[in-house]
């Protein structure tokens, strides 16, 4: 006969369940290479310490980029549906992961996402070898240990303006400026206390744009398709850079062409230099149009667009003087066809 002692058997410990914080490196780096945009990125880094972690030890392609307006509307690509982001409300220009602002004190340069911020001067100068519209010799200056005299630019907003700024380094800022009716390049050492200098020894057209690669700047010129390096100079004495000249690199065109129908229907080109995975890119963007005289200028005309957009990308290489062309990016592919491009 049996007898019970009446105490109950103790139970097996369940283990506990695993936590997705507990994934292998290789497997959260495997989900990552999943997520281009960067706001899904963004959501994965903020789960959990472990996933933050990932985000910074895995090796990753860059991310796929914003869209942002002026008004504080923003796209993460590839996604259609926008978002508010007050970072990027009233901005003016962007450059890389700086949005640039006009305020009382002049330009600046904010990164939207960390808040840091990069002040610019606001008094302009140019080397005062010759006569130049739109400056004042009143007020001169010679930099210390060079000898190179300066001459202040009037800051009348009516005849000096900005038209683009690219971040280069902390100690490099460059900008596309408007003297009267001509293009400019300026450069400039961040800083309230620093100096604008305009490069006056060469005029851009209005169609132009540049890049900062491998501590250079380059500048594609359109409608010539010339690439040209901005040689720079620094000042021993106040860390201020300037420019010392404009080399050309590519002369060649890249087989881009220009067809016109008649004498209202054109193509029209744009031309934007691009960085990526350490090479230098052109890409060009060619729309149908109809050119149109303007009413207040007899001698001159405009364009407008009339259809979709074609795409190619070139790949620059300065030492061989040519452009060539690209079937892929990096290590993907991009489809060329008559109205998208497709990263």
């Amino acid at each position: 006969m049996a007898y019970s002692t009446g105490l109950a058997r103790p139970m097996a410990r369940t283990p506990p369940l695993p936590s997705w914080s507990d994934i292998p490196l290789e497997l959260a780096g495997l989900v990552l290479l999943r997520l281009p945009a960067l706001a899904d990125r963004a959501h994965f880094a903020a789960v959990c310490q472990q996933w933050w972690v990932a985000t910074k030890e895995v090796p990753l392609p860059a991310p796929l980029p914003l869209l942002a307006l002026p008004d504080g509307t923003m796209y993460s690509l590839p996604e259609s549906k926008p978002f508010h982001f007050p970072g990027c409300v009233g901005y003016v220009d962007a450059c890389g992961d700086w949005l640039a602002f006009s305020g009382e004190d002049g330009f600046f340069l904010k990164n939207p996402f960390s808040h840091a911020t990069v002040t610019l001067p606001q008094q302009f100068r140019v080397r005062d070898h010759r006569h130049h519209a739109g400056v004042r010799d009143r007020r001169r200056h010679a930099n210390d240990g060079t000898g190179i005299k300066w001459m202040v630019m009037e800051d009348d907003p009516n005849r000096l303006t900005m038209c683009k700024l690219l971040y280069c380094s902390p100690q490099l800022v460059a900008a596309f400026v408007g003297v009267q009716r001509n293009i400019r390049i300026a450069v400039c050492q961040p800083g309230a206390a620093s100096w604008w200098t305009v490069y006056m020894g060469y005029s851009f057209p209005l169609s132009v744009d540049m890049a900062f690669h491998q501590g250079k700047i380059y500048v594609i010129q359109e409608p010539w398709e010339i690439l040209f390096t901005i040689v720079i100079r620094v000042d021993p004495g106040t860390g201020d850079p300037w420019v010392y000249g404009v080399r050309y690199d590519i002369k060649k065109n890249p087989s881009v062409a220009i067809t016109r129908a008649t004498n209202e229907d054109v193509t029209m080109k744009m031309f934007y230099l691009v960085e990526l995975d350490g090479a230098l890119l052109i890409v060009c963007r060619k729309m149908p149009g109809r050119r149109r005289v303007r009413p207040t200028l007899p001698e001159t005309d405009i364009a407008t667009p009339t259809g979709g957009n074609e795409f190619k990308v070139f790949r620059g290489d300065p030492q061989q003087s040519k452009w060539i062309e690209l079937t892929t990016i990096g290590k993907g592919g991009y489809a060329r066809g008559p109205h998208r491009l497709h990263g």
